[in-house]
């Protein structure tokens, strides 16, 4: 089948960006022709821009002037930032320019997911290209994977029309997480499908190669946050020293002029890369979750937000492996060794599951 791929694609974050690469890299491995089709919204596009500046309208002259500069010093980080998130997508996404208007375009399918794409409050309201509401789209098998609301809390009454809409325009519809399954059962009777995040469905190999050698000759232990919480930082600090490891400290979004080891510009291959080497791994993030698993890693997951702890402590617990999620106060009592055949059992349960999924959503009738 010729396939077009719905996600946020075009987002300067490593879980993003590689999700949307290992959906076209499964697709592909089944034999159909996928694109990732090339949508920016300007709500995605904006948060991203290297000279981003806001005011509070409480805050004061002299903060707004502080602001301001500490905005110039970070744009050069942002700049460079972008530009190596822009390299992987240009290179590594089969991109695709598609006019939404069009019913006469030759595709037999689009699939909308992975990511958040349901959830308001990145969309700004629900956007209709990511429910399938576009001429291009009709008459075509439209199939939701692993999509997202984030919260089924983030939802208002004028968005239930809109679900409505796609329970009866949709070939089949799987969703991220449990919430959002009772969420279509308890207000459409409809039986949707909870499947793998596209990561762990591709499998390691997918990324084994692109993933970029080792950088560092030492043992290190590698910290992954998406925003870094410099608590959890000066704690992990500690632990790296006790377990005689370097450190070696990524974030995905927030800046730091100071602190020139901090990994804050890296590649998606360069991130890819440090997991692959690293002799242990604490994260904060689901994807950092999702990549420690994956390469087989001992690691443990710090509890530090809710919304992230229900996504990662699911996947945890789908693997029998809750306990490697832990706060600042008892991480290092979990230090212990990780048994990967029984953990690869299970996934590759999951995976089977997600893949039949896939495979019969692509055969069933319109």
């Amino acid at each position: 089948m010729r396939i077009g791929i719905l996600t946020f694609h075009c987002a300067v974050n490593y879980g993003a960006v590689l999700q949307a690469y290992a959906l076209q890299e499964f697709l592909r491995s089944l034999g159909h022709e996928v694109y990732v089709i090339d949508y920016r919204p300007d709500y995605l596009t904006e948060s991203y821009r290297p000279f981003k500046l806001c005011f509070d309208s409480c805050s004061s002259i002299l903060q707004r002037i502080k602001d301001f500069f500490r905005t110039c010093l970070v744009a050069f980080i942002r700049y460079k930032r972008n530009r190596t998130f822009n390299t992987f997508i240009t290179n590594r996404l089969n991109l695709y320019k598609l006019d939404l208007y069009d019913k006469q375009n030759t595709f037999d399918a689009f699939v909308f997911g992975s990511d958040q794409i349901w959830n308001p409050r990145i969309t700004k309201s629900i956007d209709n290209v990511f429910i399938g509401r576009f001429p291009a789209a009709y008459g075509k098998y439209r199939i939701a994977y692993a999509t997202s609301i984030g919260s089924v809390k983030n939802l208002k009454d004028s968005d239930i029309l809109s679900f409505e809409y796609i329970v009866k325009n949709f070939t089949a519809i799987s969703v991220r997480e449990q919430s959002l399954k009772f969420f279509f059962k308890e207000y459409y009777n409809e039986d949707v499908t909870v499947v793998l995040d596209p990561v762990l469905l591709a499998g390691v190999s997918i990324f084994e190669k692109i993933a970029t050698k080792k950088k560092v000759d030492k043992p290190y232990l590698l910290l992954f946050q998406l925003d870094r919480n410099d608590s959890v930082s000066l704690y992990v600090e500690k632990i790296a020293q006790k377990m005689g490891l370097q450190l070696v400290e990524m974030i995905s979004w927030s800046e730091s002029i100071k602190n020139r080891k901090l990994k804050q510009s890296l590649s998606p291959e360069d991130f890819l890369g440090y997991f692959k080497g690293a002799s242990y791994i604490i994260t904060t993030s689901f994807h950092g979750t999702a990549f420690s698993i994956l390469f087989r890693k001992n690691f443990n997951v710090i509890s530090c937000d809710v919304r992230t702890d229900e996504r990662a402590l699911s996947l945890l617990q789908s693997l029998g492996l809750e306990k490697r999620m832990c706060s600042i106060d008892d991480i290092f009592t979990m230090s212990i060794e990780i048994d990967y055949s029984f953990v690869d059992s299970k996934l590759q349960n999951l995976r089977d599951s997600s893949i039949y999924y896939l495979t019969q959503a692509m055969i069933k009738n319109r």
